[in-house]
């Protein structure tokens, strides 16, 4: 008959397998990690963006433009 406890416990599945997942973050550093993600550096995200722009028109005909 086949062992049919493995399936009650995934966690002692993954870690029989080798499997080893990281803790998940919670709330506060995940609120932490979007602060710092904002506060980001203005000239780069202009400059980003302005390559972002220039590729997504590069190829689009004339009057099919997303930026003009």
């Amino acid at each position: 008959m086949p062992d049919t406890n493995k399936h009650d416990h995934p966690d002692q599945i993954s870690r029989q397998q080798g499997v080893v997942r990281p803790p998940q973050p919670g709330g506060p550093a995940l609120a932490k990690l979007l602060d710092e993600w904002m506060q980001g550096d203005e000239t780069e995200q202009r400059e980003t963006f302005e390559v972002l722009r220039r590729s997504l028109d590069e190829d689009r005909p004339d009057g099919y433009k997303l930026f003009s």
